[in-house]
């Protein structure tokens, strides 16, 4: 299996934090992350987000972009969810090749260190919009295939 965890893209500010939209440039970076998924071929038979707005909108570009799976959204996606919480949640969702998880900082990268068996919390980040592949066999412990971020894609200039 697969999991794409991606940070929800470039969002505007805003005083209720949940309803926060993607900016125009996150929009941007979603459907850029969403052509080079396409690139590579990668078809998503799954996918998951945080039910907040600027995450759901990212996962829903990038679904149009690559993919046909069903967004489900989910709170194990939030940042509020625990490691044990969130471990527990991806051992029970269905297997599938490739599935993309969309979330937030700093919970989001903190997951896939857990998984990668990374114990400092400075070694690996996912800025806004980041994508990270890793192919796992248990759930528990995975490999990462890759990194991409946005300003990797030219979205991004900082």
């Amino acid at each position: 299996m697969k999991l794409y965890f991606l940070r929800h893209a470039d969002a505007l500010d805003g005083a209720d934090d949940a309803a926060r939209p993607l900016s125009p440039h996150g929009k941007k970076e979603s459907i850029e992350i969403g052509r080079f998924l396409k690139r590579a071929g990668v078809e998503f038979n799954a996918a998951y987000s945080s039910p907040l707005v600027r995450a759901k909108e990212t996962a829903e570009i990038v679904l149009d972009g690559c993919g046909s799976a069903k967004l489900e959204l989910t709170a194990a996606l939030l940042n509020e969810a625990s490691e044990a919480k969130f471990g527990e949640w991806l051992k029970r969702i269905p297997d599938a090749k490739h599935v993309c998880l969309v979330g937030h900082a700093p919970s989001l990268a903190q997951w896939v260190r857990q998984l990668l068996g990374i114990t400092a919390s400075d070694a690996l980040k996912l800025p806004k919009g980041a994508l990270a592949c890793l192919e796992t066999e248990n759930r528990r412990t995975a490999a990462l295939k890759f990194l991409v971020t946005p300003k990797l894609l030219g979205v991004r200039e900082d």
